[in-house]
């Protein structure tokens, strides 16, 4: 899993507390050595979201003219 970052200070887009992403590693290395992201820690696991697919409809045949 990607590790997340949040701003410490206002950079960028970005406002404090905010959840940092779209950058280069290059960006992300440098933000961490001045001090302005962090690295969040116990990120939750966000499980795949799975598509329910409803059964196939079969069609009946229906008797309109018993007696």
């Amino acid at each position: 899993m990607a590790k997340q970052y949040t701003a410490l200070q206002p950079v960028g887009r970005f406002s404090k507390g905010d959840i940092v992403g779209g950058l280069s590693d290059v960006q992300i290395q440098d933000l961490l050595q001045r001090g302005v992201i962090k690295v969040i820690e116990d990120v939750p696991e966000i499980p795949a979201k799975t598509k329910q697919v409803a059964p196939a409809k079969t069609e009946k045949e229906v008797k309109t003219d018993v007696e």
